[in-house]
């Protein structure tokens, strides 16, 4: 019987020595090599057939992570305009007010140095896909963001952490990886936008307690 042994890359441990100091968790692939062995390494394989294995620094996540759980949340901004948009594609509004805040901080004129603009941070090949006139424009910015949220909810079978990390990355890259990408802005984003749904959601429930049901264009909320 093949002994399994492990061999771990000679940088792993200083990967994971930095890691515990605040930079960001190493990507750690792991897969077996031609005679059997198991090998772990932060480079990337060029074989096939390997995984990602997470390490992950708890200290250095709740640093990370911290300020998503305090920075105010901004309920009313643009609150028709995303009420309806949930309505129409079947969303869970406060998913989109999470989407908003960690995308742009609801800030519509928002551009990132990859050319992402407005309020859900439209590509240049999705506002040609929606055809936007004016990506800096909020209603035509959450309208198109949130179809092709959507879209992205349906493909993946309405795992939200999946939809999110599609939105960010692409979904061909959560394909490939068979779940979230190994991609630190993405992980990053997938945990923002979770923290902030959480919170969203809450202020919701506190909402629906304490005013009438009744909303200007009908329901208070477009959340199931």
């Amino acid at each position: 019987m093949l002994l399994t042994r492990i061999i771990f890359a000679s940088s792993i441990w200083m990967a994971c020595s930095i890691s515990a100091f605040g930079a960001n968790d190493p990507v750690i692939y792991h897969y077996y090599n031609s005679e059997g062995i198991a090998v772990f390494t932060d480079q990337k394989p060029k074989v096939s057939g390997f995984r990602v294995v997470e390490v992950k620094c708890q200290r250095c996540e709740h640093s990370r992570y911290q300020s998503w759980y305090s920075t105010p949340l901004h309920p009313y901004k643009f609150r028709q305009t995303l009420y309806e948009e949930a309505l129409k594609n079947d969303l869970d509004v406060t998913l989109l007010q999470a989407i908003v805040h960690a995308e742009s901080g609801f800030n519509p004129n928002a551009q990132s140095h990859k050319g992402a603009k407005g309020l859900m941070q439209l590509m240049p090949l999705l506002v040609k896909a929606y055809n936007i006139d004016n990506p800096f424009d909020p209603d035509s910015n959450i309208a198109a963001g949130s179809a092709y949220f959507a879209k992205l909810l349906k493909r993946f079978k309405g795992n939200t952490k999946l939809a999110a990390a599609a939105y960010n990355a692409g979904p061909s890259n959560v394909a490939h990886y068979s779940g979230v990408p190994p991609f630190q802005q993405t992980r990053d984003f997938v945990k923002r936008v979770d923290i902030l749904h959480n919170r969203y959601r809450q202020h919701q429930q506190l909402l629906t307690l304490t005013v009438p049901r009744q909303y200007p264009n009908g329901l208070l909320s477009a959340a199931r």
